[in-house]
């Protein structure tokens, strides 16, 4: 029975009266009877919860195509939607609220770091949505309505609230040495102006421990720094030729480095899935298993009492989503939005053909696939490991309860 609820659950996440895209794994013809017996029940138990934010909430268009969702605030007039997915139908935009009450709208501001659009209606207004700034607990349960009071998708918080931007995150400022062995993270460079040249970490130094805590290798010290703030203070405990010191740091930000393309990662994440966009960097973000369509992306998200607790940011890979809390958004409302004339979509990075080519390097012509050493190449592929060995992990655990 636990597993034909949890298998229930999956279902829903999805959404099984909006358009599904992908099929629950390991589903035994009764156990997919029995999913499909409870799932109108299931989302028919949710609409009371959903009734309130329902009517707050609006599809956007561009003629016959579906783009988004909205979420109506301010005087009933103004909607928050996707900006990266609504731009490529500015100049023909209309919404409805899912009972004959469609209307042109138009972009009016862009808040360009979350990816949010305000678009202006004319006419009636619709309800507007009012907020819980209250924060959310891990596991709390989460659900987005559709128009007209049907579940678009649900599911629980699976990360509290934080910062996607890499320029957020807690930056030591040394490079490590890929050939050391262990245990430790060896230094064979220190950047200057960073946290670890103020506290005299030396290149050849041996990074033991930080905060007290034993540190195997290099990947162990990016899961200690990631739960570590820009500006906290770091004890780092050092092997320098034998003799032991205990130094401390200031952290800073992370540079703002460019971006490469990992298409490997990228085919990971997707896996058959159409994914938002714009997914990742925003300023304010709670991570969830919810699982909506990109062009549901855009409405509000209801804790169990209906209470509107944020706005749906992104379907981000087959299993997670972002939410932007509500207090952010009202946060967020408090400045001015920059003129929709100006704002850009970032395009999804795209292979170039030039890459496979053979290209010059040191001593003659080098291959595709290999490219002289770069320290920071070397850290965003760090980065997409990490990014990798969590969607590895989350995949695990799923399969894990299906076989309970």
């Amino acid at each position: 029975m636990k597993k034909i609820i949890w298998l229930l659950m999956s279902a829903l996440a999805v959404g099984p009266l909006a358009a599904q895209d992908e099929e629950i794994p390991l589903l035994r013809p009764e156990e997919k009877d029995a999913v499909d017996a409870q799932a109108v029940a299931f989302n028919k138990a949710l609409e009371p919860v959903l009734a309130d934010a329902a009517k707050s909430t609006v599809r956007v268009w561009a003629g016959k195509t579906r783009l988004a969702y909205g979420t109506v605030v301010g005087d009933g007039r103004t909607i928050l939607t996707k900006y990266s997915e609504v731009a490529r139908g500015a100049n023909r935009l209309v919404v409805d609220g899912g009972a004959g009450n469609a209307r042109p709208a138009k972009i009016t501001g862009v808040y360009q770091e979350e990816d949010i659009a305000v678009l202006t209606v004319e006419g009636e207004p619709f309800a507007p949505v009012k907020w819980y700034r209250e924060p959310l607990k891990l596991g709390s349960f989460l659900s987005a309505p559709q128009p007209g009071g049907k579940p678009a998708a649900f599911g629980v918080v699976s990360v509290l609230e934080r910062s996607l931007r890499e320029t957020d995150k807690a930056y030591l400022g040394v490079m490590s040495d890929f050939s050391f062995p262990g245990p430790g993270v060896k230094v064979s460079e220190v950047k200057e102006n960073s946290g670890a040249a103020a506290a005299g970490l030396r290149e050849g130094d041996v990074i033991m421990r930080l905060n007290g805590r034993k540190i195997s290798g290099l990947l162990e010290m990016r899961a200690v720094l990631k739960d570590i703030e820009p500006n906290d203070k770091v004890e780092i405990d050092v092997d320098r030729g034998g003799e032991f010191l205990t130094l401390k740091a200031v952290l800073g930000n992370r540079p703002d480095l460019p971006q490469f393309p990992n298409r490997r990662l990228n085919t990971m994440e997707r896996m058959g899935t159409a994914l938002s966009k714009v997914r990742d960097d925003f300023p304010n973000a709670i991570q969830t298993d919810m699982r909506p369509s990109p062009n549901q992306i855009g409405g509000p998200v209801v804790d169990l009492q209906g209470r509107v607790v944020g706005i749906t940011l992104a379907r981000t890979d087959r299993t997670r989503s972002f939410v932007m809390p509500a207090d952010a958004v009202a946060r967020m409302l408090e400045k001015k939005p920059i003129d929709p004339a100006v704002a850009k979509v970032e395009p999804e990075p795209q292979m170039n053909r030039g890459m496979l080519r053979m290209r010059p390097g040191q001593g003659g012509m080098v291959p595709p696939g290999i490219v002289p050493a770069d320290p920071d190449r070397m850290r965003r592929h760090i980065d997409d490991m990490q990014r990798l060995m969590d969607t590895m992990r989350e995949e695990m655990e799923r399969l894990e309860q299906l076989n309970r």
